[in-house]
């Protein structure tokens, strides 16, 4: 993955969107072809946070996620309304090299005709140099 130029320090808001935008859909693609060890390797030393569990330690975050991923029916994740701000910490200070951001998803089952399964958003915090994702938290607002 290629990285946006920054400036001593400053990345402009839209360079950070589009590396928080690559780092979501990267996570989908591998989420999409339930491939652990991407996961791990992309998300192993996040905080991750899912209706039904988590984990926040490398050792415990491919065995998570092979229980996330275990289903043998196909399933799509659709990324929509992705929104990337400046990270503010608890003092209400901007967090220099941190991004926030929240997007929605769709998910799909494809066993046979698609379905639609659920409705769902992510929150993630992101940290730059180099770019990686430190929290993800899944909700499900609805889900068949």
């Amino acid at each position: 993955m290629t990285t946006s130029p920054s400036f001593v320090g400053f990345t402009s808001g839209a360079a950070a969107r589009h590396e928080v935008a690559n780092l979501l859909h990267t996570y989908v693609g591998i989420a999409d072809a339930r491939d652990v060890g991407a996961g791990v390797a992309l998300l192993g030393d996040a905080r991750v946070v899912f209706p039904a569990g988590g984990f926040d330690r490398r050792e415990d975050a491919s065995a998570f996620l092979a229980g996330l991923w275990g289903s043998v029916v196909g399933h799509r994740h659709d990324v929509h309304n992705l929104v990337v701000e400046p990270a503010v910490g608890p003092d209400g200070q901007p967090e220099p090299g941190r991004w926030r951001a929240h997007a929605t998803y769709t998910r799909w089952m494809i066993d046979g005709a698609p379905r639609l399964h659920t409705l769902g958003e992510y929150d993630l915090v992101v940290a730059e140099d180099p770019w990686r994702i430190e929290e993800l938290v899944v909700t499900r607002t609805w889900t068949e």
